[in-house]
């Protein structure tokens, strides 16, 4: 039976099965908008990370944010396999209303200063470098996180598991992510 259907663990056969690069396509933003991560910073991350995070990718765009986008959307995974990072405003942000706990959280987690107020919620990036990493890895890898879960089943249609579940594993991908990135040096 050694030779049965997925009987390798996912990283043996993605570095078995590792193909080109993955390609990055760059759409410009709109004034007013970045994208905090470039070209050169995707193809660093997803080399650090190895055959395991790219397999099964068909790309990375970089694009304008969805003019129906409710919120603060960083990226989506378009399946199978596209990545979309969506531009993001120059900082400062001013959001409408007050952020959910968890949402603070998650900013804050990322080196953002959040202060909420009566009328919104003031986000501000104290540095590129941590806005460049939010993208990257609260956008970038908690996608690829779902790509992993979606390729993994051979799912091209229909979800391979709940979304709350989805979700947790999503992001419990980026954060694992995010620690080794952190302890490469």
């Amino acid at each position: 039976m050694s030779r049965s259907l997925r009987t390798d663990p996912y990283p043996i056969r993605a570095a078995r099965r590792a193909g080109a690069s993955v390609p990055v396509r760059v759409c410009r933003p709109r004034p007013g908008f970045v994208h905090p991560a470039g070209t050169d910073d995707i193809v660093r991350v997803l080399t650090f990370f190895g055959p395991a995070a790219a397999y099964g990718l068909r790309g990375v765009e970089l694009r304008q944010r969805p003019a129906a986008s409710a919120g603060p959307a960083v990226a989506v995974l378009r399946v199978p396999g596209v990545v979309l990072l969506f531009e993001q405003p120059a900082p400062p942000w001013v959001l409408p209303g007050r952020l959910t706990d968890a949402a603070a959280a998650r900013l804050e987690r990322a080196g953002a200063r959040v202060v909420a107020g009566s009328a919104g919620t003031l986000v501000d990036w104290p540095s590129e470098e941590a806005l460049r990493d939010f993208v990257l890895f609260d956008g970038l890898m908690h996608e690829i996180g779902h790509h992993r879960i979606q390729h993994a089943a051979r799912r091209r249609h229909t979800r391979a598991m709940r979304t709350a579940d989805h979700e947790r594993r999503a992001d419990a991908f980026a954060a694992r992510a995010r620690a080794a990135w952190a302890a490469r040096w």
